[in-house]
């Protein structure tokens, strides 16, 4: 090796200890920084103040992104940076806020559907507020919790009662519950609600405490920061206050919905959604395309695209099926979405340019109008 060889490889070795340097008083500060959102969250907490505010995160935000801007770094670097940060520090604070809070303390639980994803995640969650949890389920499977071999033949005396089952047989369970007329707090975690009406239905009539609940995650959120409940108003609006305090600890949006409504955006938020990636998924299937060799010559978004839609056909497709079944496939966003689908189709073949072009400025207009209405 030359000496001047040498000298270059001793340069970029020099360079890289400065860079491994550099790297760990990154994540020094870091952790420096995590020590006192901590300490925040905790003088929060004794004041009493909400766990989440939107316009400080905003502040800080913008903030980063002008220092960045100001260095020569893309903002959109910094937002990802202070995001990803926020994130943390909420998911850190409501942690503690939520263990802290003995909301559940002496007071009992049944999961009712226990062994589902969803239904384990709710089994740990009220755990976590210090309920004691026991689950019936006449699936197989292990769980941390006591199990009812049979909820019908128990007292039912639990605090609280949670229906997380498929909906039709949730439905089901609800109607049985009103013949029994527990005294806890009811609800369920449906994605839809008209499939259970007549359960909900009978449990209002029948005098029971229900409300009615959807978390708009999936089983794999540890935490809820930035995360959507909805809940929905079947008639009983204690209950439906007491629902919304199992969610005060946390981070997380509470939106209330009536029934009909609440129906009529899931066939967007949900249907739409898991129907368009079906179809994707199903396309690159059906074309016999080797998918390691589209991945390796994939754009941006079709891997985005690629990940989105795995996520989707790997969940239970009977209730996805369920999910489009009810969401009135014809006049709803199913319909819509076809017709959508064949505008475009018809303009490509037709080699009509101003149809397409229309159709996308059409659709970035009206996006782009409703992301400034939410800011």
């Amino acid at each position: 090796m030359s000496d001047k060889e040498n000298h270059l490889t001793e340069s970029v070795l020099d360079m890289r200890r400065r860079l491994d340097a550099l790297d760990l008083q990154i994540l020094e500060l870091i952790a420096e920084r995590q020590a006192l959102v901590t300490r925040i969250g905790e003088r929060k907490h004794r004041d009493g103040k909400a766990l989440r505010d939107f316009r400080r995160e905003r502040e800080v935000i913008e903030l980063g992104m002008q220092r960045a801007e100001s260095l020569g770094l893309s903002g959109d670097i910094a937002r990802d940076i202070m995001e990803r940060l926020i994130h943390h520090s909420l998911s850190k604070q409501e942690q503690r806020q939520i263990v802290a809070s003995g909301h559940g303390a002496g007071r009992t639980a049944l999961v009712i559907g226990g062994l589902g994803r969803m239904g384990d995640w709710l089994a740990r969650y009220l755990d976590s507020l210090g309920y004691a949890v026991e689950i019936a389920d006449p699936g197989e499977g292990e769980t941390l919790f006591p199990r009812v071999e049979n909820w019908l033949a128990s007292d039912l005396d639990h605090d609280l009662i949670a229906v997380c089952a498929p909906l039709r047989v949730s439905n089901l369970i609800l109607q049985q519950l009103a013949e029994r007329r527990p005294a806890g707090l009811v609800f369920d975690i449906g994605s839809l609600k008209g499939p259970l009406s007549e359960g909900l239905t009978s449990m209002r009539e029948a005098g029971c405490r229900i409300a009615s609940v959807h978390p708009m995650f999936g089983p794999g959120e540890l935490m809820l920061s930035g995360r959507h409940i909805l809940l929905v108003d079947v008639g009983n609006g204690d209950a439906l206050a007491e629902a919304r305090e199992l969610f005060a600890h946390t981070a997380a949006e509470c939106v209330e919905l009536g029934l009909r409504e609440h129906d009529e955006v899931m066939g967007w938020v949900l249907g739409l959604s898991h129907l368009m990636n079906i179809a994707f998924a199903a396309a690159i299937s059906e074309s016999g395309e080797s998918v390691p060799l589209l991945r390796d010559i994939s754009s941006t978004t079709f891997d985005h695209q690629m990940r989105v839609a795995a996520n989707v056909v790997s969940e239970n497709p009977h209730l996805y099926f369920e999910i489009q079944a009810g969401t009135h496939p014809a006049s709803g966003a199913a319909g819509v979405f076809a017709q959508s689908l064949d505008r475009l189709v018809e303009a490509i073949s037709a080699g009509d340019e101003d149809a397409f072009v229309n159709i996308m400025n059409q659709a970035r207009s009206h996006l782009q109008h409703k992301d400034g209405e939410k800011e």
